[in-house]
């Protein structure tokens, strides 16, 4: 009886380590709130450039003034600009991809520079000549609407496509408009849209930006990457490009941090 009890104890001690191993808990620390996350492995597999149930993608560009700062004696811009480039050429014209850019725009008073966005390339088949037309003529010079670039996103650009939807987002830093794109993006998921966001944070200088940008990405259940230089810029893209995110997330709690 003594060792049939020990068994079963050792049984749900090893379920429990199971259960423990396989997902990751995160938390995510911003606006005043903590977001509890759990992230659990999927049985996805990697999806290929070029297979038929690859998702409508966006990618969306920042090209606000900080944009125009430089890493050794080139803008970012330009380096964001020959990336996705030097990505796109890898990418089959069967593949549905749109761009969209914010921040290319800033009237004399500024009193637009916050729904300065715009679709530039509407997302669909052979499209990546159009986009690699469009982004040589973009010059950064304004604000940092993220959370406005999303809605309008989900608004229009997706509009009448079917499939799953997925935006690649790469920016410098975090939003400027006073909203809260980690707020929108937890209230994106709680309503069962079904969006998937990968945000590339390139060249980030301002730290406190991290947690916004990360908490876009898990919210939504997409990746989120660094990239400091051109090479891991093109890695960043060439990852979220070339596989299916095989990361489920959920957040399962929100409150208001402890003091």
């Amino acid at each position: 009886m003594k060792l049939k009890y020990i068994v079963v104890v050792c049984i749900a001690f090893l379920l429990s380590f199971v259960i423990t191993q396989s997902n990751v808990f995160s938390q995510i620390k911003f606006n005043n709130k903590t977001y509890i996350a759990v992230q659990t492995p999927s049985t996805e597999q990697y999806s290929p450039i070029g297979d038929k149930n690859r998702e409508n993608i966006l990618i969306i560009l920042d090209a606000s003034g900080s944009m125009s700062e430089k890493i050794g004696n080139k803008r970012k811009i330009d380096i964001a600009k020959d990336s996705i480039i030097n990505v796109l050429n890898q990418v089959s014209d069967n593949e549905k991809i749109g761009l969209r850019v914010y921040g290319h725009v800033m009237d004399f008073w500024g009193l637009k520079a916050c729904e300065a966005s715009e679709l530039k390339v509407a997302i669909s088949e052979g499209s990546k000549n159009l986009i690699k037309e469009e982004l040589l003529k973009i010059k950064p010079t304004g604000a940092t609407p993220i959370s406005y670039s999303v809605e309008q996103a989900l608004k229009y650009d997706f509009t009448g496509l079917s499939g799953k939807k997925r935006i690649i987002l790469v920016t410098d830093g975090m939003e400027t408009c006073g909203q809260s794109p980690c707020d929108l993006a937890v209230s994106l998921m709680k309503k069962g849209i079904d969006l998937k966001i990968d945000v590339i944070g390139f060249d980030i200088q301002d730290k406190s930006s991290l947690p916004q940008l990360k908490c876009i990405s898990l919210a939504t259940k997409g990746k989120f990457y660094t990239a400091n230089d051109s090479q891991e810029l093109v890695n960043s893209l060439e990852n979220t490009l070339n596989i299916e995110t095989n990361v489920s997330g959920e957040i399962v709690k929100d409150m208001p941090n402890q003091k």
